[in-house]
């Protein structure tokens, strides 16, 4: 069946690509939750939205929660990595695992797992061996916080860019003395992660400072504190704010944007890169009737 909400445009347009987040975490302030029963309706929705990576994340991050036994992450994760390999096959979206342990990286590539999305910059040394052997990506994260853990002001980096390119630049090196191909990596800046909003401000200020490194960038914006903290908005009121970010950042069709509407965030690419002139539309480009006059549901 033809999805009437696709944009007529979509083929032309270029954008980055898009990672829906696939939220196994009940504690997650981000809500959307997925289990066993709903994964796969979710995630179809969200391919057929623009996503061509469905990141799975067991455990929230957020500090006020205590950390997980690392079989109640497995319990979370690893079943719907199966299940979405299973549905999708070995032709449709790539699949991340959300985790900063090596048990739960390696359980989630034996299932399907095609990136491994660490947000704690390789704290676990084992998470290393998981990626060289299993030949996956890997997202490595400036995070100069342990998971769980919240950095005091005295804490946090006086200069977070430099600090953050000596930090990736440590990190990929570790990875290739490891035996990992500098071609499996991508590098996330770690918007919110170990850093004030002031901080993640100045990150993204700088992000092509972080394309120095050579390799795609990752981007976990959707939600994120720093447009909560700018326009005084909970988690569910961030879209607009999330499109003004967007809409300042220079990014390209390799980097990856992690977000919870996908489809939204299609939409703003598209709609750009049709009035700056980037994508031509068809001179009989109308709205279809039955889209003229529909009434939200409910």
């Amino acid at each position: 069946m033809e999805d009437d909400r696709a944009p007529a445009v979509l083929g032309e347009v270029p954008m980055p690509r898009l990672m829906a987040v696939m939220n196994a975490s009940p504690e997650s302030f981000s809500g959307g939750v997925v289990d066993a029963a709903s994964v796969v309706e979710v995630a179809r929705d969200h391919v057929d939205g623009g996503a061509s990576v469905l990141d799975v994340g067991g455990q929230s991050l957020r500090t006020d929660e205590p950390e997980l036994a690392v079989e109640v992450e497995l319990e979370r994760s690893v079943p719907l990595v199966r299940a979405l390999r299973e549905a999708f096959g070995a032709a449709g979206p790539d699949l991340s695992v959300d985790t900063y342990r090596a048990p739960v990286a390696a359980a989630a590539v034996a299932a399907g797992a095609t990136i491994v999305n660490d947000p704690s910059g390789l704290r676990d040394p084992d998470l290393l061996a998981v990626v060289r052997d299993s030949g996956v990506q890997v997202v490595v994260t400036y995070n100069r916080a342990r998971p769980k853990v919240r950095l005091q002001a005295d804490e946090l980096a006086t200069d977070p860019v430099a600090d953050g390119l000596a930090s990736l630049r440590e990190r990929i090196e570790r990875l290739v003395d490891a035996g990992v191909s500098e071609s499996q990596v991508l590098v996330d800046p770690g918007p919110d992660l170990g850093k004030s909003p002031a901080q993640t401000v100045a990150v993204l200020r700088a992000l092509e400072a972080f394309r120095s490194l050579g390799r795609p960038l990752l981007l976990a914006l959707s939600r994120k504190d720093v447009i909560g903290a700018t326009l005084r908005r909970p988690p569910s009121e961030r879209a607009a704010g999330l499109d003004g970010v967007l809409a300042a950042l220079d990014l390209r069709a390799d980097d990856v944007i992690r977000v919870h509407e996908p489809r939204t965030v299609r939409d703003f690419y598209v709609m750009r890169a049709v009035i700056a002139g980037d994508v031509e539309v068809p001179a009989d480009l109308s709205l279809p009737v039955h889209l003229r006059h529909r009434r939200p549901a409910g």
